[in-house]
């Protein structure tokens, strides 16, 4: 009976352990960012091929350590926008997200302690899909693999701002 208890503690502790949003996101000078009411919007301009990185911060609220061992590694995750590279600015003792492009390393395997935050970079390539004036392509969450207490999980992880790449002017690819 303790065996089944137990068994059943740890499947619901690491099942019900979930990621959220960060406290922090980035974007280069190549976007502008718009908050109208409670949603912001990271923008940027359509030009197909073209290739635009943003940030984003994963937390783990803990209350156990995790390690990410994927971010969007499934085609599925990259129907529209295609990830040409993932990197991060490990984590900080201190509380404070820290984006810092000149120090962002290659994305692998990474451990994020409970309450801590991870800054990711992702860079996308812009696609090249007809788009109507005013219109755009949108996403705003990161499909993350992450493992915790040894249990594998996958979750759409929100990045706590909806990405748009929008079109001023009617867009036709040719």
């Amino acid at each position: 009976m303790l065996a089944i208890a137990l068994r059943a503690a740890y499947l619901s502790a690491t099942i019900g352990h979930r990621l959220d949003h960060g406290s922090a996101w980035w974007h280069g000078a190549d976007a502008e960012s718009r908050t109208e009411g409670s949603r912001t919007d990271v923008r940027f301009a359509i030009d197909p091929g073209r290739q635009v990185t943003f940030g984003a911060s994963i937390r783990n609220p803990g209350p156990w350590p995790v390690t990410i061992t994927g971010i969007n590694d499934d085609p599925v995750d990259q129907q529209v926008f295609k990830i040409a590279r993932l990197a991060v600015n490990h984590p900080e003792k201190a509380s404070a997200v820290v984006f810092d492009p000149a120090a962002a390393v290659p994305f692998s395997s990474i451990r994020v302690a409970a309450g801590m935050e991870l800054p990711v970079f992702v860079t996308i390539t812009i696609p090249d899909v007809a788009m109507a004036s005013g219109s755009g392509v949108t996403f705003d969450d990161l499909a993350v693999d992450y493992e915790v207490l040894g249990l594998p999980r996958h979750q759409r992880v929100p990045m706590g701002f909806r990405l748009l790449v929008h079109s001023a002017d009617e867009y036709v690819p040719r």
